[in-house]
């Protein structure tokens, strides 16, 4: 019987944590010898490859990888960096891998904003209306083709954290909402200092908790193999900020719309769309498509939808789960040092949430970020990280920006 191919994971813990218990060879790649994904003991091999930014010599650290195994492994990838440089590069790589995503020409347009926005009116997609820093002269002009309130977000989010100015006392800011024609703009002159392509969109009113997603992995006949949708409890600032708690929710209203979605779109491979529900309207609003792996999938699949298995499954012709339709709704994940740094910075402070409704809330079934009793060592890993930067920054020294730990 011949060996089960081989995953090779391009970082990303909570993904690896999917395969645990399978009889799946991982291989864990990452562009940084600390990545703590390379301490769990959950992959069979741990690799380090030279970072994208030198595009020959990552590729060739692939190929490499791949080469003595004995069948062609499959690439799994989390974030828009590691999206566009596999399918920038797909034609190199799927010679030494097995991959599934959508055309070169859609990944462009789904991972820039300004692009996507176009994308979606030609689909007849329902997102918000928004305009391009490219295509204004300014904030005024903006206003002229807004509604405020108006939330101003990168064309393309690779790189946006490493800018200080994104670090305020709440958080780390993923977007910037403005209420007033001075707020707007104020931020706009503020990005517009170290970042000038963005677009300005109509924020939908209602707060994070009024974000969803819907998850699903679609096979090359456009069969959905398995979807659940989520739903974020917190965040970290409270408004526009990475994921601290999410939990899977059973809303018949955002699965149907993202199945609408994925028709009119013609994504394939691992897919993620982000809702905004309107309380005042109950209008369900399409913010983003993510044709990629993300952490929620672990918490899909304790809730027992794998959506990492399912595609290994069709790439490499195996069955180890047979497509799902159902899930649970009764286990959340938590990234708890930034959920507790939320609550301490945003939610307690702005009167959202006070320590017994805080403690109250963590009360249920959970898994974690980092923690897990049979994988103790990223969480090791951590602590060593945070203690070494705590130590330097008592001590007075100049930090690099703190890895997130939260969901995108």
């Amino acid at each position: 019987m011949p060996n089960a191919p081989t995953a090779v994971l391009l970082g990303d813990l909570n993904m690896l944590r999917c395969f645990a218990g399978t009889d799946v060879p991982v291989i864990v790649v990452s562009t940084d010898p600390s990545d703590i994904t390379l301490r769990s003991r959950h992959a069979h091999r741990a690799e380090v490859i030279a970072p994208f930014t030198n595009p020959e010599r990552a590729l060739a650290d692939l190929e490499s990888i791949a080469a003595p195994l004995e069948d062609r492994p499959i690439l799994f990838y989390s974030n828009d960096e590691q999206l566009l440089f596999v399918s920038r590069h797909r034609e190199r790589l799927t010679r030494s891998y097995r991959v599934r995503m959508p055309s070169a020409e859609l990944i462009e347009a789904l991972v820039d904003k300004r692009r996507f926005g176009r994308f979606a009116q030609t689909r007849g997609l329902p997102v918000p209306r928004q305009v391009s820093s490219r295509e204004v002269d300014g904030p005024d002009a903006a206003l002229a083709r807004l509604r405020l309130p108006v939330v101003i977000k990168p064309d393309v989010h690779i790189g946006w954290f490493a800018h200080a100015e994104l670090h305020g006392a709440a958080g780390p800011r993923k977007a910037i909402v403005s209420t007033t024609a001075d707020e707007l703009r104020a931020h706009w002159a503020e990005i517009s200092a170290f970042e000038p392509n963005f677009i300005a969109q109509e924020f939908i009113p209602g707060a994070e908790d009024q974000v969803f997603s819907f998850h699903a992995y679609v096979d090359t006949a456009e069969t959905v193999r398995g979807w659940f949708v989520g739903r974020k409890v917190r965040t970290f600032p409270r408004e526009a900020g990475i994921s601290t708690y999410l939990e899977l929710a059973d809303e018949p209203r955002v699965a149907a719309l993202g199945f609408e979605v994925l028709r009119r779109s013609g994504v394939i491979g691992p897919v993620k769309l982000d809702f905004k529900h309107d309380p005042h309207t109950g209008a369900l609003y399409l913010l983003d498509v993510n044709a990629r792996f993300n952490l929620w999938h672990r918490l899909g699949a304790a809730a027992g939808v794998n959506l990492p298995l399912l595609a290994y499954d069709d790439l490499a012709h195996t069955t180890h789960m047979a497509p799902v339709k159902k899930y649970a709704t009764d286990i959340r994940w938590l990234s708890f040092g930034d959920d507790l740094r939320s609550f301490l910075r945003s939610y307690r402070p702005t009167g959202a949430l006070d320590v017994r409704s805080w403690l109250r809330s963590l009360r249920g079934r959970k898994i974690y970020d980092v923690f897990a009793w049979d994988d103790p060592m990223p969480l090791v890993a951590s602590l060593k990280h945070y203690a070494t930067s705590l130590v330097r920054r008592v001590a007075g020294g100049r930090l690099a920006p703190q890895q997130l730990t939260g969901a995108p």
